[in-house]
């Protein structure tokens, strides 16, 4: 013969067992959507260009997700031969538009062969994310060249 305990004591470690086994499906679920929101968009340097006394830096755009920016303003710092500072660079990389590839153009006033690095600093702003940091959590980045370009 089964019987139930009705007693209060069990009844209440019934309660916080199902309060802590929903608790532990809603963080892992709203992991799993943080997860899948990193890095869906891919950011490459593409190419250096030089051009007069400048460089030009070829930027390919990817957005992943269906999800698209209006702005997308980053703070990219280059790095030179001897690995110090040598330029601070905020480039407008929006409209990102969704599930498309893009390319984006910048002067940089560095020579090409002297940028060793461009290091993407910060997303100084992005829109419609109210967050920068939540735009730079989205961002995947990678360089074609021997340039490092990291974050």
């Amino acid at each position: 013969m089964y019987l139930e305990r009705t007693d209060p004591i069990s009844k209440r470690h019934s309660l916080r067992a199902m309060s802590l086994l929903l608790g532990v499906a809603l963080a892992l679920s709203s992991f799993a959507a943080a997860a899948s929101a990193k890095d869906d968009i891919a950011l490459e340097l593409n190419k250096l260009e030089p051009v007069k006394d400048a460089c030009q830096a070829y930027f390919l755009i990817e957005e992943k997700a269906g999800k698209p920016l209006q702005s997308l303003k980053t703070d990219l710092i280059i790095f030179g031969k001897d690995g110090g500072i040598a330029k601070r660079l905020i480039a407008e990389m929006g409209p990102v538009r969704s599930k498309k590839t893009s390319v984006k153009i910048f002067s940089i006033d560095v020579q090409c062969p002297e940028i060793s690095g461009v290091l993407l600093n910060d997303v100084a702003s992005c829109a419609p994310d109210a967050a920068p940091e939540a735009c730079l959590d989205r961002l995947a980045v990678s360089s074609r060249l021997a340039t490092r370009f990291y974050k």
